[in-house]
């Protein structure tokens, strides 16, 4: 019977447990539902080739970005989160941000669009623990109503900019992976997981089902002989 039971813990332990995550570098628009994050992968190589020229400092201290989609009725609501590749680090740009009117002349698109943009000072320390080890991401949560956003016909990839900075020195980065990303269960926030004096609530206990009338039968049938023997082996020394 141990090796069924040994069978059901390798089947679980391979069953998706955490957030689903969809490649979508070349798609033109996207479908963000509350709690989705859209996420764009950040390397920092190309700022680390311009800063040794300069004798600055490898890693930026500044982050900033700006992403264009087309005019929604909504203004919407994100929470930005630069992260490094590991997921150990990350850091937050502060007060959720919303989409802002603007003006976009392209070839393949010209007009107004909604803009969501901010930026982001670091240390150095935090920028090697971000940008150190594999490219940073950053993280796009969406917290409020559900929204499209894109600028077709351009894709995902195309529609932001992220620059890295520091010393006086500003370039843009090579972006790389665009992914949706599902919430996993009980994530309702990033800024959760950031704020150490507000941890998460403990998930509810999963329910018990009540052990079989069997079950108690022989646990009690066990039990009762356990004590019919204990008082034969009393009663045998007392003789």
């Amino acid at each position: 019977m141990a090796y069924r039971w040994y069978g059901l813990a390798v089947i679980l332990s391979v069953l998706p447990l955490g957030a689903g995550t969809i490649d979508v570098s070349t798609q033109a628009s996207v479908f963000l539902d509350t709690g989705d994050t859209l996420s764009f992968t950040v390397p920092s190589w190309n700022f680390g080739i311009d800063a040794a020229k300069f004798g600055l400092a490898e890693y930026p201290t500044r982050v900033g970005f700006m992403f264009a989609s087309l005019p929604e009725g909504s203004p919407g609501q994100f929470e930005v989160v630069l992260e490094s590749g590991d997921g150990s680090v990350s850091v937050s740009f502060g007060t959720p941000l919303s989409f802002t009117s603007g003006i976009f002349q392209g070839t393949g698109y010209g007009g107004a669009v909604s803009v969501l943009d901010g930026s982001l000072q670091i240390s150095e320390a935090l920028s090697q623990q971000l940008f150190g080890s594999s490219a940073a991401v950053l993280m796009l949560l969406n917290t409020g109503p559900a929204v499209t956003v894109g600028l077709p016909p351009y894709g995902l990839q195309r529609d932001i900019n992220v620059s890295l900075g520091g010393g006086g020195l500003s370039v843009g980065a090579p972006l790389g992976q665009v992914s949706l990303v599902d919430p996993p269960p009980g994530r309702v926030s990033l800024m959760d997981s950031l704020d150490p004096l507000d941890p998460p609530d403990p998930p509810d206990p999963p329910d018990v089902p009540e052990p079989g009338s069997g079950l108690l039968l022989l646990g009690g049938g066990a039990l009762l002989w356990a004590l019919a023997r204990l008082r034969r082996s009393k009663l045998a020394r007392g003789a």
